[in-house]
């Protein structure tokens, strides 16, 4: 079982910006500066999730937007859930079309090693959201 809808995945990826610009200002500066626009597609629970990461900020976005991505990543939220705890090698689930992407792809895998940090802070949310049922051991 996954999120219960868009506004669900929204709240709970935003507690995990929120939480990772409080906790982790060296893990939110690097990811502020990588000159990326990021969008990453829900579509069993109609969620856009869009991330401007530019001029030392992270703008995200909660549903369509008019800009155009630099990569876009399109999988079901139990896909999503497993990504951002670190359970989910990314390079299998693309082959596997777990993970569809589309853009500068390449751009976006040198982002892997940025990201480590925040799998804990998202687990740490869901703890903290009531939704320890996504936690994956």
């Amino acid at each position: 079982m996954g999120f219960a809808n868009a506004e669900e995945v929204y709240k709970i990826f935003g507690m995990t910006l929120d939480k990772m610009k409080k906790e982790n200002e060296a893990l939110y500066n690097s990811l502020a500066g990588v000159d990326m626009v990021l969008t990453q597609k829900l579509p069993n629970l109609d969620a856009t999730i869009t991330l401007e990461m530019k001029n030392g900020m992270i703008k995200p976005t909660y549903g369509p937007i008019d800009i155009k991505p630099d990569a876009m990543t399109t999988q079901n939220d139990d896909i999503f859930i497993k990504f951002w705890q670190g359970k989910l090698n990314l390079m299998m689930a693309m082959t596997k079309g777990q993970v569809k992407s589309s853009g500068a792809v390449t751009k976006m895998l040198k982002l892997l090693p940025k990201i480590g940090p925040v799998y804990k802070l998202f687990a740490e949310t869901l703890k903290e959201a009531g939704r320890e049922d996504l936690i994956i051991k």
